[in-house]
């Protein structure tokens, strides 16, 4: 090829061509390369040693490879190289040899590509990925997990309720339900990382919500602990659910609390920003504990994965935080270094469809006796039916069980002058909870149906309006809450 076509090709080149001496003096670059090294001449990027741009970090992986290469060897390597500007990018670089008659030695030739976004967007991909395996996983045991929970804290209920308040197992039972609760908080979290749909999302002002997570929070603070709250009122509303929002809130605040064990000052910033024409809101959560190392900080969205003494954390709440705001549609990003505390940076897109409401006072609905009414219970677990009944009889309700659908269908044609609301497990061998609710319907369009399950992403999906259930009520759930389920039904369609 003659030395015109050459440089026809060398100049036309997409990628950057470099063109190094054995010993990594740049020899030759094309405008390409020259783009990628921040270089506006030639002569600028002439005579310096590529080892000059690459990363520190990379710098001896990358001689090794050149040698390699030098000895006749093709080869590839991804690098992080750094601009005259100081712009660092991840290059895919391909070399091979090449004779540089001029020196009259053998060099090497370098075609490198910017793959900066390409590796961002493989990470995210792969993260995704195991998020959506830990999401599949959960999703799997949820369902059996929850009513094995809903059982064993069912039982600790009935066994409490026979034990005076000073009988010596009274504590051991009250711990034991307590560990309940937690294991069936864990079974949420989980579901939380791996579901999609929000729920039922609104519009959420963040500063009332701000306002009542640190109010929660400082039932646990240390003294030693600063709280400082910055922000700003006329903050735009999110689109989401507040439930989820709150709770990874509460995630990243005690995270930083966990990090300043001798004291020190939690500060929650709250702001709206504009940025490339589109606006966010943008929550900070920064803490003045240990800080955290490079290799450490990169892992910390990892499922499982905590820097917290054995039995002091699961692991779960960051990751919880990032799924929550990443269904919103939002960014978190987290700075740290020992020493100097952490920081984590959150960006949700604005909302303008409506004003938001301050989140509501919640307050318990009053609970109906039953006075005799009677509920028909349908689950495939004897111990879960054996629970609700003794919850519901307890509230003055009178039970009738089934373990299938078909047994449901049975009873209630033989007693529907009596039955007042049907409470249904949704995953059941055979026929499911749907079935029975369609097949009810047909029988009665107006029958009062309860439906129940341990999988939270089934719950997300029931839209009771269309299936004409009454209302959902997710497993495990404690004596109480079917209670005031059954009551509330009953008593808004009385």
């Amino acid at each position: 090829m003659s030395d015109v076509r050459w440089q026809v090709l060398f100049d036309a080149e997409p990628d950057a061509v470099l063109v190094l001496s054995r010993d990594g003096t740049v020899r030759d670059v094309n405008p390409a390369g020259l783009a990628l090294l921040e270089a506006e001449r030639p002569e600028a990027v002439a005579g310096t040693s590529v080892y000059d741009y690459v990363a520190p970090a990379h710098r001896d992986v990358f001689r090794a490879f050149a040698e390699r290469v030098c000895e006749g060897k093709k080869d590839s390597l991804d690098v992080e190289m750094v601009g005259l500007k100081g712009a660092a990018r991840l290059l895919a670089v391909h070399a091979a040899p090449l004779r540089i008659e001029s020196e009259g030695r053998d060099g090497l030739l370098l075609v490198t590509r910017d793959v900066t976004y390409l590796r961002e967007t493989e990470a995210t991909l792969r993260e995704s990925r195991k998020m959506a395996a830990v999401g599949h996983l959960a999703g799997g045991f949820a369902h059996d997990f929850s009513n094995m929970l809903n059982g064993i804290m069912g039982g600790l209920w009935m066994v409490a309720t026979k034990l005076e308040p000073d009988h010596p197992a009274a504590p051991m039972v009250a711990a034991a339900g307590q560990a309940g609760r937690r294991a069936a908080d864990l079974v949420r979290q989980l579901m939380t990382i791996g579901r999609r749909s929000m729920g039922d999302a609104r519009l959420v002002a963040l500063p009332s919500l701000i306002e009542e997570v640190v109010r929660r929070m400082r039932v646990t603070l240390d003294p030693g602990i600063e709280v400082v709250v910055k922000a700003d009122p006329e903050t735009w509303p999110v689109n989401a659910h507040p439930g989820e929002l709150r709770q990874a809130l509460l995630h990243l605040c005690e995270n930083a609390r966990d990090a300043m064990p001798q004291g020190g000052r939690l500060q929650i910033e709250l702001g709206n920003i504009e940025k490339a024409g589109d606006a966010f809101v943008r929550l900070v959560v920064s803490d003045t504990g240990a800080g955290m190392d490079a290799e450490t900080t990169p892992r910390i969205f990892e499922p499982f994965f905590t820097t917290k003494p054995e039995g002091k954390g699961l692991g779960l709440g960051l990751t919880v935080a990032q799924a929550t705001v990443t269904r919103l549609g939002g960014t978190i990003a987290v700075e740290s270094e020992p020493g100097r505390g952490t920081r984590f940076v959150v960006e949700i897109p604005r909302r303008v469809e409506a004003e938001a409401a301050p989140e509501p006072v919640p307050t318990p609905p009053a609970v109906q006796k039953g006075n005799g009414g009677v509920i028909l219970v349908v689950d495939d677990e004897e111990i879960l039916r054996l629970v609700a009944r003794a919850s519901l009889e307890q509230a003055g309700y009178a039970v009738l069980e089934a373990p299938d659908v078909f047994s449901a269908l049975a009873i209630y044609q033989r007693e529907r002058e009596r039955i007042a609301a049907v409470v249904t497990d949704v995953r059941m061998p055979g026929r499911s909870g749907f079935d029975l609710l369609a097949d009810l319907r047909k029988l009665d369009p107006n029958i009062r149906v309860i439906l129940c399950s341990g999988s939270l992403a089934e719950g997300t999906k029931v839209d009771l309006p269309r299936l004409g259930a009454k209302a959902y009520l997710p497993k495990p759930y404690s004596a109480r809450e079917l209670v005031e389920v059954v009551s509330q039904v009953l008593g808004a369609t009385s």
